[in-house]
């Protein structure tokens, strides 16, 4: 008796898969706040410093000297402000290469079906509280005394100011404010139809001292892979200096012209610190109760140094793409109270974050 052969499951075999990102960034330059609120670009400075030895390597020198960069406020300045650009894709373009058809056709209609989603709609209220409480701000939130948050679009403007935007950040998600949802309503515009001028979103971010002061503040650090001995920090920079005049100024030997620290340009967060911090939504993982990690396909989180979305665990990204046209049935036109689902707005936040995917294993991306 014959028997049958079990027919492949169409969806199983992806090796390209090659997702764009949803959100777009700028980097956001720093800028002290003066006494008479004029703002001021905060240079990087490259300078020397003595230190101490603080690992356990039994050396008899207690001094640690090093090359160096930093960057702090002008004299007496109120506060520190950044300022950055976002522009939303459309999720219906989202995907630029799938070398399986079926499953371009899943994903398709699963894009095109989550545009009118309570789903979208909730991760895009997520979205707007990580904004709008200065997640982006990362360590430099230790300055706030106060803190003042604004988000501008086509004309119109939502703030966040004084306590609020604390107050929010330890409310976890839900219970959203009118200035969270009028941000979500323009990021989900963004997500559903083609950018057009005065679409965009601009996103200004003051940090208020409680006394006046300058005052170190903390740009994106730069990986090195070879640092030159002796070199313990590098900061992310705009408008930096070249190598060339960078040497120049380190090897002056002139007394005349000598300077012991010189400005290699301007203090800034880099694009992927920032939608790093945008995407910390995800609490459907499974210790996520209390504590949301980054949208990563496997739940990637560098400072718990491990994957909380391990892959044939049933809850990474590899695992649930076979299932988008379950999850496609279980989208939530909205508006809608029903319990919404999960996987389904973990998988759509995966394809808003973008990256080059393959086969289930692997997948590689820079944000």
């Amino acid at each position: 008796m014959a028997t049958s052969k079990k027919s492949k499951d169409p969806s199983s075999d992806v090796k390209v898969l090659s997702v764009m990102r949803g959100i777009n960034v700028s980097d956001a330059p720093f800028t002290s706040i003066g006494q008479d609120g004029v703002l001021t670009p905060i240079p990087v400075m490259r300078h020397g410093i003595r230190g101490t030895q603080n690992v356990a390597k039994g050396k008899a020198d207690v001094s640690n000297i090093q090359t160096t960069e930093s960057a702090k406020t002008a004299v007496n300045a109120q506060g520190v402000a950044v300022d950055f650009s976002l522009q939303p894709t459309p999720i219906r373009r989202l995907v630029t290469a799938c070398d399986n058809d079926e499953v371009r056709r899943q994903i398709d209609a699963f894009l095109l079906r989550a545009e009118t989603s309570e789903e979208l709609l909730e991760l895009c209220r997520r979205y707007a509280r990580r904004i709008l409480t200065g997640s982006f701000l990362w360590r430099n939130l230790e300055l706030a005394h106060k803190l003042e948050i604004s988000a501008q679009s086509n004309g119109k403007t939502v703030a966040i100011s004084g306590d609020k935007a604390f107050q929010l950040a330890a409310s976890g998600f839900g219970d959203y404010c009118d200035e969270e949802r009028t941000l979500a309503s323009w990021l989900q515009q963004g997500f559903v139809s083609e950018p057009s001028a005065g679409t965009g979103i601009r996103i200004t971010a003051k940090v208020l001292f409680a006394t006046a002061g300058a005052f170190e503040i903390y740009p994106s650090q730069v990986y090195v892979s070879g640092k030159p001995k002796g070199f313990a920090r590098p900061l992310y920079k705009l408008n930096a200096l070249s190598a060339t005049e960078m040497a120049r100024l380190a090897d002056n030997q002139d007394p005349r012209t000598f300077s012991d620290s010189f400005p290699t340009g301007i203090a800034a967060i880099r694009d992927q610190k920032i939608g790093n911090a945008i995407r910390t939504i995800d609490t459907w993982y499974a210790e996520g109760a209390t504590q949301p990690i980054a949208i990563e396909p496997n739940g990637a989180s560098l400072s718990a140094n491990r994957f909380f979305r391990e892959v044939n665990q049933g809850k990474s990204f590899f695992d649930l793409r076979p299932q988008i046209p379950a999850l496609t049935e279980q989208l939530h036109a909205y508006p809608s109270q029903e319990p919404l689902t999960a996987d389904a707005m973990f998988v759509l936040a995966v394809f808003i974050r973008g990256g080059v995917f393959s086969d289930g294993k692997k997948e590689s991306g820079d944000d």
